[in-house]
């Protein structure tokens, strides 16, 4: 799909709005600074004016706002990058779609499918650009193992594994922690290995999951296992997937298939990865590395960038029906960690 205006031409430049001023706006805003040549930050907003200043003058911004709503409105940016918490997602978002802005929202784009499906819906129709902050699929990495995988020098697959975790200490009104702010390993940290295994798998079509509550009533660890049938590329396969709050599991993913495998360490900023060709005594593994400028953030401001340039309307590396298909599935996994309860058992 194509927009109907590309990004102003006013210099060789796309211009950024930084939306609300936590930690990750200020990681991609650094990451923004190192390409000078492809964009400019020239407004921040927040909920709160003193916060909107004090993120301008740490990141030398020209403007700042006390309100999301001026922000969008402000006529000189091109694209919003939204890095609210996660409740707020589908309200800013809307907010600067339908002021006109092209939007990246940070991870997960929303807080359910339900949500997903209507700011893609929006951005459709308005013709706007949206993309999901996924940035561990921008990687270069990542996307040569996808596509080596989808040559079929390695065989097929048949199983797949993905996890993040990492020991959370912090006070319970973090928000990682909170229900109000739509907390939770598997919103948080569940979504990347989600993401990781659609990259190779796509969606799957049955989901058994489990997992335990934090003391406010989140997830705070959750497993799953994928299935899927067989299509006219492949044979069945699984996968099987984890992230937790209360255990160190980095951030590991591996594909294994019928002649070969693919391994990272590290696949949310992968440096290198193993790619294994053949199987037992005959296989031979080779190791691709790759670095990166800043924060790793980059690859996904100049896909953002590229998109708008070329009158996108979204982003071949993160495609709407890929986040929607990941926003299903994290519904599924969230629903088997807290299945309905029937009526007739309620007290």
């Amino acid at each position: 799909m194509r927009l109907t205006d590309v990004v102003s031409s006013h210099d060789a430049r796309t211009r950024w709005g930084i939306l609300s001023t936590g930690h990750i706006a200020s990681v991609l805003t650094r990451d923004l600074a190192l390409l000078t040549e492809e964009a400019e930050v020239v407004a921040v907003g927040s909920r709160s004016l003193d916060k909107a200043e004090q993120f301008a003058r740490e990141h030398h911004i020209p403007r700042a706002y006390g309100s999301y709503a001026e922000l969008a409105a402000d006529p000189e940016i091109d694209v919003v990058y939204v890095a609210s918490t996660h409740n707020d997602h589908l309200g800013s978002a809307r907010l600067c779609l339908e002021a006109g802005k092209a939007v990246l929202v940070e991870k997960p784009l929303t807080v359910s499918a339900a949500e997903t499906e209507e700011l893609i819906d929006l951005a459709g129709e308005r013709g706007v650009f949206l993309m999901e902050a996924l940035w561990s699929r921008t990687n270069p990495l990542l996307r040569q193992a996808a596509q080596i995988v989808g040559s079929g020098e390695l065989g097929a697959i048949r199983h797949a594994t993905a996890s993040f975790g990492f020991a959370f200490d912090g006070d319970e009104s973090h928000r990682l922690l909170d229900p109000d702010q739509a907390g939770g390993a598997i919103l948080d940290l569940g979504v990347y290995p989600v993401h990781g295994i659609n990259l190779f798998l796509g969606e799957p079509d049955q989901l058994l999951g489990s997992g335990s509550l934090a003391s406010t009533g989140v997830e705070a660890h959750a497993a799953a296992l994928l299935t899927y049938g067989a299509t006219e590329f492949r044979p069945p396969a699984t996968a099987a997937i984890v992230c937790s709050l209360e255990a160190d599991l980095g951030s590991r993913l591996e594909v294994l298939c019928s002649e070969g495998s693919i391994r990272f360490e590290n696949f949310l900023l992968p440096s290198e990865m193993t790619v294994v060709r053949g199987t037992g005594d005959d296989k031979e593994e080779e190791i691709l590395v790759t670095e990166w400028p800043g924060g790793g953030y980059t690859f996904e401001i100049s896909e953002v960038n590229r998109c708008l340039r070329a009158g996108e309307l979204e982003s071949p590396l993160v495609p709407w029906a890929d986040s929607l298909a990941v926003a299903r599935t994290l519904d599924r996994w969230l629903l088997s960690v807290f299945p309905p309860v029937d009526p007739e058992l309620r007290d």
